[in-house]
């Protein structure tokens, strides 16, 4: 079993997603996956992806999309690489966006990533390989502005965050 998983995920940023002129930088970097190493020993990255499901227009069904791949790097037991949307902005992180992760990354393209319409999985994929070592989704309508935790293979809203017709 793989130690390097899928930890948090705000798929769902609070605040608008998108003006006149789109989606902002800080709003695209609010939108992010925290992956983890779980594990007792230091974790390798390289050639691991990130991906999501995605939906080609008019799509009943989706397909899985990359969505970050490592070049290179180390996760060292218990550290958590933060993988935002938008292009490589450090310095419009929020800081309630910032706290939690011990590194941060961005996918490179200033667009939201995680589907608010229908349920997603943010899924592990090593290079060469068929399907994921790791997957874990939720459903439909994530709650704006809410982190989601996970839960066995599901990311779900955390215990004590009650969320009510839309609202935290």
């Amino acid at each position: 079993m793989k130690t390097f998983q899928t930890y948090r995920l705000k798929p769902n940023p609070a605040g608008k997603d998108r003006s006149r002129s789109g989606a902002t930088p800080s709003q695209l970097a609010a939108e992010w996956a925290d992956l983890r190493n779980t594990g007792p020993a230091a974790v390798a990255l390289r050639g691991v992806t990130l991906k999501h499901v995605a939906y080609k227009p008019g799509a009943t069904q989706g397909h899985w999309e990359p969505v970050f791949t490592f070049g290179q790097g180390v996760l060292n037991p218990g550290q958590v690489v933060r993988i935002h949307a938008g292009q490589a902005r450090t310095g419009v992180i929020l800081p309630a966006d910032l706290a939690g992760a011990d590194y941060h990354l961005f996918t490179g393209e200033d667009r939201y990533v995680w589907n608010n319409d229908r349920g997603d999985c943010s899924s592990l994929w090593e290079s060469g390989q068929t399907g994921p070592y790791d997957s874990a989704c939720y459903p439909a309508a994530p709650p704006e502005g809410v982190v989601l935790v996970r839960s066995g293979n599901s990311l779900v809203v955390p215990a004590g965050n009650y969320v009510a017709a839309g609202r935290r």
